[in-house]
């Protein structure tokens, strides 16, 4: 890998990595703003539910419940992954689970990343949904039947459609496609720099884990002009951050690997 030159991560950024290593938790992947037309084009809804055993223990089964918002389409629920085998149960209504049965899970005291589980699927909202309704989503795991543990809330708006004005001083903005992943990606910039040709932005752009552990890097000459393809040496499931350092600024995007 290339050499990095050390520098200081402004405390937001650290918050939010360290925030990442929260213990349970659900997040929205690629969008979490949609509008009417995004949905009645078919817009997917990505949710990645975290689980960790915080016990003093290994524990042996793990319940994952999920009691989906009614403006979600539930006939379009779709698996994409999970962590460790499970038995998959829809009760007819929006309530999902997933049984962890002999999951052996260790706890995190002993076992750190390896205590942790996760899931991965997709939903779509129903149509005719109206600008400014939050459509919101908790899942909670139980361990051993005994303890239950409760995500934070993911959270999708539904906006206006969003007028294409530039904002100053925000020269690029980069995207992870496709976001989950099995370590084959692009990276590419939604920027256009047609009115400046002889315009470019040299970046550094590495890859961790939720530990902190680098596991790619690079350099762009022009940061604008990315479309690079990124191919992970047998990367394990779970999730990563994708950093951007240039011009003194840093931006951080996440992704899920997959089986």
């Amino acid at each position: 890998m290339n050499g990095l030159r050390p520098f200081v991560l402004p405390v937001a950024v650290l918050f939010f990595a360290q925030a990442l290593v929260a213990q349970n938790d659900i997040r929205v992947f690629v969008e979490e703003i949609l509008t009417p037309t995004s949905i009645s084009e078919g817009a997917t809804v990505t949710y990645f539910i975290r689980f960790q055993n915080t016990e003093d223990d290994t524990v042996y089964q793990v319940i994952l419940r999920d009691t989906l918002d009614p403006r979600l389409d539930i006939n379009t629920f779709s698996m994409v992954d999970c962590s460790h085998t499970c038995q998959l149960v829809r009760d007819g209504s929006n309530i999902i689970r997933w049984y962890f049965d002999d999951i052996y899970l260790p706890d995190s005291a002993s076992a750190g990343p390896n205590s942790v589980g996760y899931v991965i699927f997709t939903v779509q909202p129903k149509p005719f949904l109206a600008p400014g309704q939050t459509i919101l989503n908790r899942a909670c795991a139980t361990f051993d039947q005994t303890v239950s543990i409760c995500t934070n809330e993911a959270i999708i708006r539904i906006e206006y459609e969003a007028a294409n004005v530039d904002q100053p001083g925000d020269e690029f903005s980069l995207k992870i496609i496709p976001n989950p992943n099995h370590g084959f990606f692009e990276v590419r910039s939604s920027t256009d720099t047609g009115n400046q040709p002889n315009h470019t932005l040299a970046a550094e752009w590495w890859i961790s884990d939720i530990t902190g552990r680098v596991v790619w890097d690079g350099r762009a000459e022009n940061i604008a002009a990315v479309s690079n393809q990124v191919l992970l040496e047998r990367p394990a499931p779970g999730l990563y951050l994708l950093w951007v350092k240039e011009a003194g600024r840093l931006q951080v995007k996440e992704f899920a690997i997959i089986r």
